[in-house]
């Protein structure tokens, strides 16, 4: 199943990530990294291209207060592990992103090679329970997006 699903998005945890728990089917969830929303502090967010450049984007981060306000709450966390492990943000959010049930391998993009690089690396980070919990802990429900 390729779904939408990222640390800031996690609608699909309702239904369709038990369902394909239930039946022994794999997620191999789009855009791990927020669209790039968690490989940076929120401070740096207008400052990129993408905030720039992209009106979906900026949707996507925005929103709701409640929506707004978890995501920047999940953003920090991300922040705060990668400092304290010495790893960047896409690494823990990747690594966050393989910790959850059901999920095998999440597909990411980038037009650099070392970004691609950086994330296999990911691949062999384990987080601790704490980690996972301040990163999970946040998350506001918020309205489906991304099935346009």
């Amino acid at each position: 199943m390729q779904n939408f699903h990222n640390a800031i998005y996690r609608e699909e945890e309702r239904e369709m990530i038990p369902t394909c728990n239930l039946f022994g089917v794999g997620c191999i969830p789009w855009s791990p990294l927020a669209r790039g929303f968690l490989t940076r502090p929120v401070a740096e967010q207008e400052d990129s291209t993408r905030f720039k450049t992209d009106p979906a984007f900026k949707k996507f981060v925005s929103g709701a207060s409640s929506e707004e306000k978890a995501s920047e709450a999940i953003n920090q966390a991300v922040e705060k592990v990668a400092k304290a492990r010495g790893l960047t943000m896409a690494q823990v959010a990747l690594a966050w992103s393989l910790a959850q049930p059901g999920i095998t391998a999440p597909i990411v993009g980038s037009t650099k090679l070392s970004s691609i690089t950086e994330l296999v690396k990911a691949t062999h980070i384990k987080l601790t329970d704490e980690e996972l919990k301040s990163i999970s802990e946040p998350y506001s429900p918020r309205p489906i997006k991304g099935h346009s």
